[in-house]
C-alpha cells in the first residue's frame, strides 16, 4: 500500500475584511477586526486586543505585503503541496484562531463561527486534498451542536473546539448533546493546542520558552478530561483530534490516569470498572503537530497507538516576530479516508 504524506495541521488566512463585511451589520462593530492600534497591525474583537499581527502592507497580491496576508487560493494551495511532496492537507483559521474563542458575547462567537464557515467551504469546499476544519462556538451548547450540523451540510471535514474551556469544563454534562451529536455526524473534533486560553501568561526571563511550553502542553489536560470523565468510553464512535502538540507526553498521561484511578477510584470513580483510558485506546489516537520527538514514536506503540500525523503550518504567525513560516513535514503515515 502507498504511503501517503498528509499534513495535520496547516493554516490559512483569512480575509482582513471577512467580518466587518460578512456580519450582520449589528455586530461588525464588536466582532474581529483588523486596524491599527498606536501604529501597530492589530486583531481586535469586541473591545480588546486578540493579536498584534504582521502589517497589511501596500495591498492585497502586492510585493510589499507580507507573506501572511497574501492572497490563498485553492489553486496555488494545490500547486504548494505538489511541490512539498505532499498528499493532502488539513486546514485550520489563522485570524479566527487568535480571537473565536475570547469572544464572550455568545451570538457573536456564533455568528464569527458561521461567517469563516461558510467562507471556508466556499473557497475551498471542491478540493479533495483540503480538509476544511469548521469553527464551533463554545460558550452556548445549543449553538455548538447547530454549528455542527450546519459544518457537515456545508461539507467540511471536521470540527474545531478549544483546547481549554475554563467556563465549562468537558466534563460538564452540559456537553454531552456536544458529543452525541459529532458522534452521530461522524464529525471528528479537533482541539487545537493554543485555544481556549491565554497564549502568553509568562513575563520575564525565559518567558517565550515557558509560553510555548504551557501551549503546548494544554491538549494533556484536555485528554484527561475526556478519558477521566467517561466520554470516550461513552461514545466509542466520537473521533478527536489533538494538535499542535506532539505525543511525546501521551505515554505518560495514559499511565498517570490509570494510576490515578486505581489508587484513588473510591473518590473519582467509585462506580465505574473500566480504567480512564479505555475509551482512548479504542481509537486510532494520533495527536497531531509539528512538536514531534523519538519518544513518541517509541511509546506509542508499545501502548497500541498509531503515530502521529505532522503537520507544515503555512502559513503562520510567530509568536516572536509575527513572521510567515513554512515548516517542513517531518514523517509519513498511511492515509486514513479525510471524511
Amino acid at each position: 500500500m502507498p504511503r501517503l504524506m498528509i499534513s495535520a495541521d496547516c493554516h490559512v488566512t483569512e480575509p482582513p475584511d471577512l467580518w466587518t463585511t460578512g456580519l450582520p451589520e449589528g455586530l461588525r462593530a464588536r466582532g474581529p477586526r483588523v486596524e491599527l492600534v498606536e501604529g501597530r497591525t492589530c486583531l481586535l474583537v469586541e473591545d480588546r486586543v486578540a493579536r498584534k499581527l504582521p502589517p497589511l502592507g501596500d495591498g492585497a497580491g502586492s510585493p510589499e505585503r507580507p507573506a501572511f496576508w497574501q492572497p490563498d487560493d485553492p489553486a496555488a494551495r494545490l500547486a504548494a503541496l505538489e511541490r512539498d511532496g505532499v498528499w493532502a492537507e488539513v486546514m485550520y483559521p489563522n485570524i479566527a484562531f487568535f480571537c473565536t474563542y475570547v469572544i464572550e458575547d455568545p451570538a457573536l462567537q456564533a455568528a464569527t463561527c458561521r461567517v469563516y464557515n461558510d467562507w471556508l467551504a466556499e473557497r475551498f469546499g471542491g478540493c479533495e486534498r483540503v480538509a476544511g476544519v469548521g469553527l464551533v462556538p463554545a460558550r452556548d451548547v445549543q449553538a455548538t451542536v447547530a454549528e455542527l450540523e450546519y459544518i457537515r451540510a456545508r461539507g467540511l471535514r471536521a470540527a474545531l473546539l478549544p483546547a481549554h474551556s475554563d467556563e465549562r469544563p468537558y466534563n460538564d454534562a452540559a456537553w454531552e448533546p456536544v458529543w452525541e451529536a459529532a458522534a452521530a455526524l461522524g464529525l471528528p473534533l479537533s482541539f487545537h493546542a493554543g485555544t481556549g486560553r491565554e497564549q502568553t501568561p509568562a513575563r520575564g526571563p525565559g518567558a517565550a520558552v515557558v509560553n510555548y511550553v504551557v501551549t503546548v502542553a494544554g491538549p494533556m489536560e484536555t485528554v484527561a478530561y475526556l478519558c477521566a470523565s467517561g466520554v470516550l468510553e461513552r461514545h466509542p464512535e466520537l473521533r478527536v483530534g489533538m494538535v499542535e502538540c506532539g505525543a511525546g507526553w501521551l505515554a505518560w498521561t495514559l499511565e498517570a490516569m490509570d494510576d490515578a484511578y486505581r489508587e484513588h477510584h473510591a473518590w473519582v470513580r467509585a462506580a465505574e470498572l473500566l480504567l480512564p483510558t479505555t475509551g482512548l485506546r479504542h481509537l486510532p489516537a494520533r495527536p497531531g503537530g509539528h512538536c514531534e520527538s523519538r519518544a513518541h514514536r517509541r511509546a506509542l506503540p508499545a501502548l497500541g497507538l498509531g503515530l502521529s500525523a505532522p503537520g507544515r503550518h503555512l502559513p503562520r504567525v510567530t509568536q516572536g516576530g509575527g513572521r510567515a513560516v513554512r515548516g517542513r513535514t517531518r514523517g509519513v503515515r498511511r492515509a486514513d479516508p479525510v471524511s
